[in-house]
């Protein structure tokens, strides 16, 4: 999962993807993403629906609102540049309706400092019909959580947390499956020793 944390940090824009089964798997993958990618900023989203990607995107992507007195000059109508990575997590079953809705949005999505779509394996064929010009943005940038390789560099060991953060575990309840238990992610960091630089 190393590979897909540096492949965000050397893109810097774009849209990655991850692809998940059980929740085991991605628990552990979306730690170590978070521990290389621990100084940067990142938004959590659960899409359930087109009406509520359209609620969350249209605040983060939407033009600047006009002033009382209803005008914009031409540098407050531009986009001001998005400083958070976005994480969004596609709830199972909903690719027929929010893939149409992202395919609007490929290009936003793409912009620095990129997106990561994190989709069940299961839809994630329905997914790509769905919306086939964003699909068109990943080229090689899809990862699986289930071949992820439980092992890590030094650095990534030392900032790896057995916790993850409340927004992403109040969105892993949403999803299918129960995730790990404490005691069991535990034991799991402290039996990976970290590889040599």
């Amino acid at each position: 999962m190393e590979q897909l944390a540096q492949s965000i940090q050397i893109d810097g824009k774009g849209i990655h993807v991850l692809l998940w089964d059980d929740q085991d798997d991605l628990v552990r993958s979306l730690m170590v993403l978070l521990a290389v990618l621990n100084d940067w900023s990142i938004r959590f989203f659960l899409l359930s629906s087109a009406e509520q990607a359209a609620k969350d995107l249209r605040q983060l992507f939407d033009l600047q609102i006009p002033t009382e007195d209803g005008l914009l000059s031409e540098m407050d109508s531009l986009r001001p540049p998005r400083k958070n990575l976005l994480v969004l997590f596609l709830q199972q079953a909903t690719s027929s309706t929010i893939g149409p809705y992202l395919n609007g949005w490929r290009s936003a999505l793409a912009e620095a400092p990129g997106t990561l779509l994190v989709i069940r394996k299961a839809d994630f064929i329905d997914f790509q019909r769905n919306a086939p010009d964003l699909t068109s943005f990943f080229g090689p940038k899809i990862y699986d959580s289930s071949l992820m390789l439980s092992i890590w560099n030094e650095n990534t060991a030392k900032k790896i947390s057995p916790i993850l953060p409340d927004k992403v575990r109040g969105i892993l309840k949403e999803l299918p499956g129960h995730p790990p238990l404490q005691p069991e992610i535990e034991e799991w960091i402290k039996h990976h020793t970290p590889l040599d630089e």
